[in-house]
């Protein structure tokens, strides 16, 4: 609903069309995702999309000139973008705060879904996460006693 209401204010002050009521629809669906929901869903538009080849493409081609300027450079190390967040183990002090963080960073965990992850520990509580959420998934989750580490 709220999607809504802002799409439509937004589309009617550039001037253009109003939104479909079936892209609204689809908007609303797609901001109930998870994260780990969010990650599928981009994925697999990429693919659908051919939109990975084009993305690669334009850093390649903007370097181009400035290769051809300079002597060739190191190789670089590609830099990791999606990690695993693992919970290595847990301050039992701080275990209730920690199962009510994960419920808060996981909505598609229930309390007990929760509570069973933060007592299994070492396991690994989500995969292939980008880096900037897999960051803020380890902070939240370190405040409230949890050692976590990024693979």
């Amino acid at each position: 609903a709220v999607v809504s209401t802002q799409s439509t204010g937004d589309s009617s002050d550039s001037g253009a069309a109003p939104v479909p009521e079936h892209v609204l629809s689809i908007a609303d669906q797609i901001c109930g995702l998870s994260l780990h929901e969010t990650g599928q869903l981009t994925k697999l538009l990429k693919e659908r999309l051919g939109i990975g080849e084009i993305a690669m493409a334009a850093p390649a081609a903007a370097a181009a000139p400035a290769a051809a300027a300079e002597p060739e450079p190191e190789p670089v190390v590609e830099e990791k973008t999606s990690f695993d967040v693992k919970l290595l183990g847990i301050d039992s002090s701080m275990k209730i705060k920690l199962i009510k963080a994960l419920k808060e960073s996981m909505p598609e965990l229930n309390l007990v879904a929760a509570k069973k992850l933060v007592e299994s520990a070492p396991c690994t509580l989500k995969e292939g996460v980008p880096k900037a959420d897999a960051e803020a998934l380890k902070s939240k989750l370190t405040e409230f006693g949890g050692d976590v580490s990024l693979e």
